[in-house]
């Protein structure tokens, strides 16, 4: 009889990087706003952080960095984290369109309002592409970005973490719509079946 995964050497669960989730044994969503989401180390593995970076163009803006050093500017709310700029996701200093890119994996812990207005903001900020980490699509059933329609869906990335019932994590690349042209969706086929696998849609 095989012991279980986390009965196994070596296989022990644990969110160490996510004081605040590792507190409520792993609850989420947690308590709204009403606290700073910390952690306490990078969360993406080597494999996904060198897929992201080769999806930024240059400039980057990285909304929500934790401890990640991609991006040109790193923005967090989270002072310990030593962004460049600190300010909350939902409304950044930012001029309109005055990024290439925006990359933004955000705390599953905010409130609906505040996810609402954080879309709205990398799309305000971004002028040319939004990479968007999260357990949904930031799209409509035609692959427009939810808010102002000025981005479409051109690929999709999957991985999991390694915790036991690690949620699957979802990477969406929105390009800038050309002006006249359809928002036509990605055509889905299957998932990778590997830790992390990629969608039909080819970034340029």
């Amino acid at each position: 009889m095989f012991d279980p995964p986390e009965k196994q050497p070596g296989n022990k669960l644990t969110y160490i990087k996510q004081p605040a989730i590792a507190a409520s044994k792993g609850n989420v969503p947690l308590a709204g706003t009403s606290h700073v989401y910390r952690v306490a180390g990078l969360l993406w593995p080597e494999q996904v952080e060198s897929l992201i970076a080769t999806l930024l163009l240059p400039k980057s803006l990285h909304v929500c960095c934790g401890k990640s050093q991609l991006g040109d500017v790193r923005c967090d709310i989270d002072p310990a984290n030593k962004p460049d700029v600190i300010a909350d996701a939902a409304s950044l200093p930012f001029d309109d369109a005055s990024f290439e890119s925006v990359l933004c994996d955000p705390p599953y812990n905010g409130k609906m309002q505040w996810q609402h207005d954080l879309l709205s903001e990398l799309s305000r900020v971004a002028r040319r592409r939004i990479i968007f980490q999260h357990w949904f699509l930031p799209v409509d059933v035609e692959g427009r970005w939810k808010k102002w329609h000025l981005f479409r869906l051109t690929a999709l990335y999957m991985w999991q973490p390694r915790t036991y019932f690690g949620r699957a994590q979802v990477i969406s690349v929105c390009d800038a719509l050309v002006p006249g042209e359809p928002a036509a969706p990605v055509p889905f086929g299957g998932i990778s079946n590997q830790s992390w696998g990629r969608q039909n849609g080819s970034p340029k």
